[in-house]
């Protein structure tokens, strides 16, 4: 056979030395660890004979490469503070390296609560800025209102109208429904002076429904002598009632204003005469008006009508004088 020379590695190789790498293991970890020491202790043992071994083998080389050997010095020296820095357990620490940590994490805590605090009191700010800005939105200064071209022309006035405080959502609906203002359909009562002219003219142009109605009250007379239903006859005669008060209600509106013409007949003539003319008072017109009432009237009619009239009043005054209080002689 043929002697084959086997290359040898070079010496650099040989001369380094492995160590194993260390890592912190939790306490449970430690225990296993103390149960079996001896299959450690034969690792250990079997790397110290490498390390012996190669240092054997290295020891004529270490003469022949000082450079290199400084080399490997160096970086075990690297190794070792590497392994320096490793943290070690909880358990092996002592008391004063507790505490210093301790107060190391306290600075940290405060500090990011003051970093939060502040944090908080910007955003505060902020939304402080933007509450105000808004309020200073929505309360605007009030536009102020156009100012006329001349003190002749008209007012202008807005159609915005300000919402009723009442709460209507309980009341029935028809109530609160926006009520129609046409003159044509107000009564004679709300109308103004004109409608009162419009008034008259009304009742001189539609004077012959006066015979209609009086047609119609006829008519009713009859039907109650004719009617045998209680019910049915109460109604007609309810009927006829309404029918007779609203024409004497309107045969007295025309007696006052027959006086009222006449008054302002006579004061026509006076005015073209060249006199001052002269305007009645509402208290002198109802005079006037009953003074007319009662020269058509016997002496009996009178005083029934006077009496009756002084009871009226009467009940009147009697409504807004307030109750009597009650005695010990009540009692």
């Amino acid at each position: 056979m043929s002697s084959v020379k086997r290359k040898q590695p070079p010496a650099s190789l040989l001369q380094r030395r492995v160590r194993p790498r260390y890592e912190p293991e939790p306490e449970s970890d430690i225990e296993e660890m103390s149960d079996a020491p001896s299959e450690e202790g034969t690792g250990y043992d079997s790397e110290e004979d490498d390390d012996q071994s190669g240092g054997e083998m290295g020891s004529g080389s270490d003469e022949e490469n000082p450079q290199e050997g400084s080399d490997l010095e160096d970086e075990e020296d690297e190794e070792d503070s590497d392994d320096d820095d490793t943290p070690q357990p909880a358990h092996q620490l002592s008391f004063g390296a507790l505490a210093k940590a301790q107060v190391a994490l306290g600075d940290r805590l405060s500090k990011r609560k003051s970093r939060s605090s502040n944090a908080a009191s910007e955003a505060d700010s902020a939304t402080n800025n933007d509450n105000k800005f808004s309020l200073e939105k929505n309360h605007k200064k009030p536009l102020e209102k156009p100012s006329r071209t001349s003190k002749h022309a008209p007012v202008e006035m807005s159609s915005k109208r300000q919402v009723s405080r009442r709460r209507d959502f309980l009341l029935d609906p028809t109530s609160t429904k926006p009520q129609a203002r046409d003159p044509r359909f107000l009564a004679p009562s709300t109308m103004s002076a004109t409608s009162k002219i419009d008034e008259i003219k009304a009742r001189k142009a539609y004077a012959f429904l006066d015979e209609y109605r009086e047609k119609e009250m006829q008519e009713l007379r009859v039907a109650i002598k004719k009617t045998k239903n209680p019910e049915d006859k109460e109604k007609l005669q309810k009927a006829l009632l309404s029918m007779e008060s609203k024409k004497k209600a309107q045969e007295r509106k025309d007696r006052a204003q027959k006086v009222l013409d006449e008054h302002k007949r006579e004061e026509k003539e006076l005015v073209k005469q060249g006199k001052n003319p002269f305007y009645l008072k509402k208290s002198e017109q109802k005079k006037r008006v009953i003074v007319e009432q009662f020269k058509g009237m016997k002496k009996g009619q009178v005083d029934k009508a006077i009496e009756r009239r002084r009871k009226k009043v009467a009940g009147k005054e009697k409504k807004l004088l307030p109750f009597a209080r009650r005695t010990a002689e009540d009692r």
